[in-house]
């Protein structure tokens, strides 16, 4: 035998490369579920949140730390949403019912309340006749005007809905008059510098310099309008959202009620969503 012979026969079996090494595969691993968290981070943690509040709200009922009657459980709460919106309840058709408030008056709001802003902002003489009564309408409580609307619009659609424009048009008006009256002088007098007219001044500078303001204006009109909704069905109404909620209080039906207010802080949730895709296509618009 050989010597080249010899070296081939006792040469030991290498290892191959292609071999998976497990704590390699491991580490990667990690490192994917490090990263996946990193990117949603903030609703893992207000995840987590909520579920530390529902556990402890779970615990103290449980425990007898509070009275049923008078706080419910989350586990009563997700039974009595289960009958709310199973045969016989009247989820889907409150939610139709409020939703349709919402979405209209606040459509009018915004229709109403970003134009008004803008001029406001932009001739002083206009905002010295109408700030007045924005700064009078922003001062004086809803309740006390609602009944008003059920006096001069009988108790129907029409007066529920032009409570909810005059809960959501204030903020609307304020925060789009102040975007533009925030607006750096200079730009505007480079603008007219080039010979450009007031139209145009707005076009390209004043309305892309006060969409942030306006997009504040749009968040806190969604919360406003959804209060007037409730607002409008406390005083004249036999179905909807808020009418569940007064009649679920009266009843000292917590559970029932309880359903009511999750339904409308979630349905405020997907506006509040549906503003933000809005927002990023206008923040496109206006950076390009």
């Amino acid at each position: 035998m050989t010597s080249s012979t010899t070296d081939r026969v006792a040469r030991p079996i290498e290892v191959s490369d292609a071999t998976p090494d497990k704590g390699r595969i491991g580490g990667r691993f990690v490192q994917r579920l490090v990263g996946a968290y990193k990117r949603r981070e903030r609703i893992v943690l207000g995840a987590v949140g909520v579920a530390a509040v529902l556990g402890m709200w779970e615990l103290a009922a449980e425990l007898g730390w509070a009275k049923k009657s008078f706080s419910s459980s989350p586990s009563l709460v997700w039974h009595s949403m289960k009958d709310y919106f199973g045969p016989g309840g009247t989820g889907w058709s409150d939610i139709g019912a409020s939703s349709q408030e919402f979405a209209l008056g606040f459509a009018i709001s915004v229709a109403i309340g970003v134009p008004l802003g803008i001029l406001m902002g932009w001739y002083p003489r206009l905002d010295a006749l109408v700030n007045p009564l924005v700064i009078f309408l922003n001062s004086s409580p809803r309740i006390a005007i609602a009944p008003l609307f059920v006096i001069w619009f009988g108790i129907g659609f029409q007066s529920k809905l032009w409570v909810v424009v005059l809960s959501a048009v204030v903020p609307v008006i304020v925060n789009a008059r102040a975007g533009v009256v925030t607006i750096e002088p200079s730009l505007i007098a480079m603008s007219r510098s080039y010979g450009s007219s007031d139209l145009r001044v707005l076009r390209t500078v004043v309305l892309p310099g006060s969409i942030p303001a306006i997009s504040s204006g749009l968040r806190l009109g969604i919360g406003a309008a959804w209060l007037g909704v409730v607002l409008a069905e406390f005083i004249a109404s036999t179905k909807g959202l808020g009418f569940v909620v007064v009649t679920s209080a009266n009843n000292f039906a917590t559970d029932r009620l309880f359903v009511a207010v999750v339904v409308i802080s979630a349905l405020g949730m997907v506006a509040t969503a549906l503003l933000t895709q809005v927002e990023r296509y206008f923040d496109r618009w206006r950076t390009s």
